[in-house]
């Protein structure tokens, strides 16, 4: 189904991004001057990716159709999402507030990350565990109907091109927070 495939590849992007945030974090938070311009980047995805394209593709157009049958998991996720926005903006207020090579900075921004990425990944075991394979069951004959309009939401809610850019930078992150880490 292609729908899971969509959601699923989101996940998995989205869990790469949180590791690399992490790691860049962790280095920050032991005074080594991280560029701002990676967490400012982590920040742009959190907001943009995950919030307004993901999330806004399962709010409108995945929870709606699942409604009333599966109210009670659409109600728990809704929460989630919401619990996820103030996460990302403490997330966004510590990148803000961060000053490359200052450890204690570093170290709010550690945590706010660490916080957002643990709560993030326990969303998305959560959804891949009962969300996906309801779509799976629920909502296979609408399939290629959510493909075209997931499509869609990524062109009205985020603009031509953006979802493309952003992998780029999902790409390039490794290469980006390699060097602030410790050798291995």
């Amino acid at each position: 189904m292609d729908t899971v495939t969509t959601l699923s590849t989101e996940h998995a992007a989205i869990l790469q991004v949180l590791e690399q945030a992490e790691q860049a974090a962790s280095a920050a938070a032991q005074g080594i001057p991280v560029p701002a311009g990676i967490f400012q980047d982590v920040q742009e995805f959190l907001m943009v990716f995950v919030d307004r394209c993901h999330h806004g593709k399962e709010e409108g157009e995945l929870f709606p159709r699942l409604q009333p049958d599966y109210a009670a998991l659409v109600e728990q996720l809704e929460d989630e999402h919401t619990t996820g926005r103030q996460l990302a903006l403490t997330y966004a207020q510590a990148v803000q507030s961060y000053q490359p090579g200052n450890a204690t900075t570093g170290a709010a921004l550690a945590a706010a990350a660490r916080a957002y990425a643990d709560f993030l990944r326990q969303h998305i075991d959560e959804e891949n565990e009962h969300l996906l394979p309801v779509v799976e069951q629920a909502l296979e004959a609408e399939d290629q109907h959510l493909v075209a309009a997931f499509e869609r939401i990524e062109v009205e809610r985020i603009g031509a091109g953006t979802h493309e850019r952003l992998h780029g930078m999902i790409e390039g992150l490794p290469e980006r927070v390699a060097p602030f880490l410790p050798p291995r």
